[in-house]
């Protein structure tokens, strides 16, 4: 078939049959449309195919259909792929759905642990937040009473401490004081001052 579709491309076939040539159902050996298929420069002697009796080498090859067992042994051979075939998917599917069910009852688990942290973080959320609003109070009514303890500390301390004098100045303050008296108490024991 090949050389007759090179020979129809090079266009060098001399004898062309009808324009039904190769529709047929095949092409018979020793046909026009066989020897046009030829090859035009073959020389040499063409094997027409084997006659009955003549010698072949060996015994004439019969097949194998007693050692494969035919079609039947086929399609047992199928029969036994599918149901292999059947119990692995049957089995893989046994498999998927316990390990489905198992992540299914796990993650509802998880899910029910979760969400009654969320309710646990919620409820501590809201004291702290009430706490922090007492403490806040708290604070600020401690701050409140703070400052009016400093600005009464700081009313009194210059009643208290007398931060304007050294200590030499108390010293001789206090010296004339005592002078001033010792100078009362002549007085009043009638004594001159002058002296």
């Amino acid at each position: 078939v090949a050389t007759a579709l090179v020979q129809l491309r090079q266009k060098t076939v001399t004898a062309m049959p009808t324009t039904e040539w190769g529709k047929s159902g095949g092409i018979k050996m020793n046909t026009e449309e066989w020897d046009a298929m030829a090859n035009p420069n073959f020389e040499g002697r063409v094997d027409l195919g084997h006659k009955e009796g003549m010698q072949t080498f060996g015994e004439t090859y019969q097949g194998q259909q007693d050692e494969a067992g035919g079609v039947m042994a086929m399609l047992e051979v199928i029969l036994s792929d599918f149901a292999k075939l059947k119990s692995d998917t049957e089995s893989s599917e046994a498999l998927s759905s316990q390990t489905y069910n198992d992540f299914m009852a796990e993650a509802k688990k998880e899910k029910a642990v979760k969400s009654r942290k969320v309710e646990l973080n919620t409820a501590d959320k809201t004291s702290a937040e009430g706490k922090l609003r007492d403490d806040t109070a708290d604070l600020k009514f401690t701050q409140d009473k703070l400052l009016a303890a400093e600005r009464y500390y700081d009313k009194l301390k210059p009643q208290c401490i007398d931060v304007g004098m050294t200590y030499d100045e108390r010293t001789k303050a206090r010296a004339d004081e005592i002078q001033s008296l010792k100078e009362a108490l002549k007085i009043l024991e009638g004594e001159d001052i002058a002296a």
